[in-house]
């Protein structure tokens, strides 16, 4: 746009200085000339505000996505972890530090593994910052949920359907605060299905207290590298009780 305002100028400036030569016509260049250079020059900022304005207006489209985006992330982030920390709370606390955990943490219903999602398409526009790499991050956060409710779910599903029943048939009418020695109960449940129990058990215990720390830990460096970015927004805050483990 600049160049066609210099070649337009440049032209009516042209002609006029080529009149000026040869006829000394200035009413004639001052009437039919300038008007048209000030019409051009006129036509250029007014295209040139336009362009601004337009462009002005789309970036603050674009800055308003993106802070809904990261804001719904970091909340999303935080609804996951407190989902797990209710567990934790609720589950793994009352029986962290007894022997039999394995046998005396409760089963559950089916967590839904979907409930919470990630919306990382949302978050594309991080690729074209310096914080690029937090996008993989998150990514894999969602996995790491994901990861944590499988095994809670897989072992709520032994325990229900395959430990309990054995329990019962061995006389044991009450399986989660029973008393019993390892090699009474390995005989009851066989040597699989024990060891299968005192994985799946130790899997959720680490998936469970490492995911919701992991899950904080990329929120707060969410919010902070925006603030970075956005210093005057909004941004909300990573909530999270206090564990009692």
């Amino acid at each position: 746009m600049n160049n066609i305002l210099k070649i337009g100028t440049s032209f009516l400036l042209g002609v006029g200085a080529g009149l000026m030569i040869r006829n000394k016509d200035w009413h004639n260049f001052i009437t039919s000339y300038i008007p048209a250079l000030a019409t051009l020059v006129a036509a250029y900022y007014g295209a040139k505000f336009a362009f601004e304005f337009q462009n002005q207006k789309e970036l603050e489209i674009e800055k308003k996505h993106n802070l809904i985006a990261i804001n719904k992330a970091i909340f999303t982030l935080s609804r996951m972890a407190n989902d797990l920390f209710v567990y934790q709370r609720d589950y793994i606390n009352l029986v962290r530090d007894e022997k039999e955990a394995f046998l005396k943490l409760r089963p559950t219903s089916q967590y839904d593994k979907e409930l919470f999602k990630l919306d990382i398409e949302s978050l594309s526009f991080l690729l074209n910052t310096d914080f690029r790499n937090l996008l993989s991050e998150i990514a894999i956060e969602g996995e790491r949920y994901i990861a944590a409710i499988e095994a809670i779910n897989m072992r709520s599903n032994i325990h229900l359907n395959e430990i309990q029943p054995k329990l019962e048939n061995a006389g044991f009418k009450n399986g989660l605060s029973i008393t019993i020695s390892d090699a009474d109960l390995e005989l009851i449940l066989g040597n699989r299905l024990l060891s299968m129990l005192k994985e799946t058990t130790e899997q959720v215990i680490t998936h469970v207290d490492s995911t919701i720390e992991s899950l904080k830990l990329v929120a707060d460096r969410l919010k902070d590298s925006m603030k970075t970015i956005y210093p005057d927004q909004k941004i909300i805050t990573f909530n999270l009780p206090k564990s009692s483990k």
